[in-house]
């Protein structure tokens, strides 16, 4: 074999052996890790918990939540939801729980994970530093239980009089030997945009909520800074929500905010992050100001994902030919959008109409009254309520465009709804005859 050959052969294993390391190392990788701490908040009477994540899959949802040690985790712990950067990295905080259950312990375990399970991090969190913050509630279902729970039981044995029988005792444990990590359904958030100045206007959308519940909306920065409320929002029928706010012009500190939804209770909470990029004064800010319809339109067919756009319409009145709602924002073909507002009605009848091309539907407080969701040629719709009470109504509109024209309109008109008369049959009265009493005469005796 030449000298030539001998480097060829070498070169050749070498670049295998390099394969396979880089291999191996894209294969394992590094491991999923979390770290957490736990301390006041600025105008917070609840402690918050901050749990950093690292090594985690990129732009992926993560599930956070808490149990007892030594105690698998279950649905109901507290879990919140949280997306993961480029680098596969988070930052999250939300409000440590008060069920007396909870500030009892001395000791929580912390954990994050991918809906699928395939990246999992866990720390375990001291709390003997901040007892004091812990404001303990009744809870009248324990959430956790950190030891088996013994039954004890006694039964005679009738067949052998004598001194009465042993108790037999039998351990029930309360912890699962195959833990359970995803409660169902799981809040998630997201925001529109997820970062900018102060001043900008933000669209939080939501799912996974419980039906037509109220939700509380809040502003986190760290654990120094103040807590801002954002005021409540009502979740749909189907458990969505969409909220808009606008981030405030005095934040000032952390680049990084956490927006926090929760239910009444804080049992359920979903957290997203906005990205501060401006100053502490805003920079020529054009917050969005609704005045008619909140407007979001979509790049597909089926309301989903972020809207590419979100904006004010006056009226739902349009007629966009074979155009676009917004040029180079919108597509011209197979996109879909959704407007919602409220409005006073007076008490009465009334008659909803909607001319789509193609889909749409239409509610009232959340009850369907025009559902066309189909191709159509600029048919008209209409659908009635009748009774109506007097006050403030949410109405929601949905549409969709598939493809050629697009136009949608949307309207109403109070009417007098006259129900329909359906006589009812009377049976024919018969009289009942009494019968009359039929004098019988008593036999008289005949003297002889």
């Amino acid at each position: 074999m030449t000298r030539r050959a001998k480097i060829i052969i070498a070169a050749v294993a070498a670049a295998v052996v390099i394969t396979i390391i880089i291999v191996l190392v894209l294969a394992l990788g590094p491991t999923a890790a979390i770290t957490a701490q736990i301390g006041p908040l600025a105008g917070q009477s609840r402690p918050m918990i901050t749990v950093n994540g690292s090594n985690f899959p990129a732009t992926r949802e993560i599930y956070v939540g808490l149990a007892a040690p030594n105690v698998p985790p279950t649905a109901g712990t507290s879990f919140v939801t949280v997306m993961t950067d480029q680098a596969g990295k988070f930052n999250v905080t939300f409000p440590y729980p008060a069920e007396s259950n909870w500030t009892t312990l001395s000791e929580v375990t912390v954990y994050a994970g991918t809906p699928e399970g395939d990246a999992v991090g866990i720390a375990r969190l001291k709390l003997s530093g901040i007892a004091w913050l812990l404001t303990a509630q009744p809870s009248p279902t324990p959430l956790l239980s950190a030891t088996p729970t013994k039954v004890i039981t006694t039964s005679p044995t009738p067949t052998r009089p004598g001194p009465t029988a042993m108790p037999t005792v039998s351990a029930t444990p309360t912890a699962s030997a195959t833990p359970s990590i995803t409660p169902t359904p799981v809040p998630v958030i997201r925001l529109q945009p997820a970062g900018g100045n102060v001043g900008t206007a933000v669209v939080v959308t939501g799912r996974g909520w419980l039906a037509n519940e109220t939700l509380y909306l809040g502003l986190l920065g760290s654990t120094t800074q103040t807590f801002w409320d954002l005021g409540t929002a009502r979740a749909d029928a189907q458990g969505n929500v969409t909220q808009g706010f606008v981030f405030p012009a005095d934040w000032v500190g952390a680049t990084v905010a956490t927006v926090l939804v929760r239910s009444a209770d804080s049992s359920r909470q979903a957290v997203a992050i906005f990205q501060v990029t401006g100053q502490a004064t805003p920079v020529s800010p054009t917050p969005l100001v609704i005045t008619g319809w909140l407007g979001q339109y979509y790049n597909n067919i089926l309301l989903a994902g972020d809207p590419a756009l979100v904006r004010n319409d006056n009226n739902v009145d349009f007629n966009w030919g074979s155009g676009s709602p917004a040029s180079g924002t919108v597509a011209g073909d197979r996109f879909s959008a959704r407007w919602t507002r409220t409005l006073y009605f007076t008490a009465g009848d009334y008659r909803f109409w909607a001319e789509a091309d193609d889909g749409v539907r239409l509610w009232l407080d959340d009850r369907p009254v025009i559902d066309e969701w189909h191709t159509a040629s600029g048919v008209r719709y209409t659908g009635e309520v009748s009774q109506m009470g007097e006050g403030q109504h949410a109405i929601r509109v949905e549409y969709y465009e598939d493809t050629g024209a697009a136009q949608v309109r949307v309207g109403w008109q109070q009417v007098v709804i006259t129900p329909t008369h359906t006589p009812t049959n009377t049976p024919t009265h018969t009289p009942t005859l009494t019968p009359t009493a039929t004098h019988t005469p008593t036999a008289t005796s005949t003297p002889q």
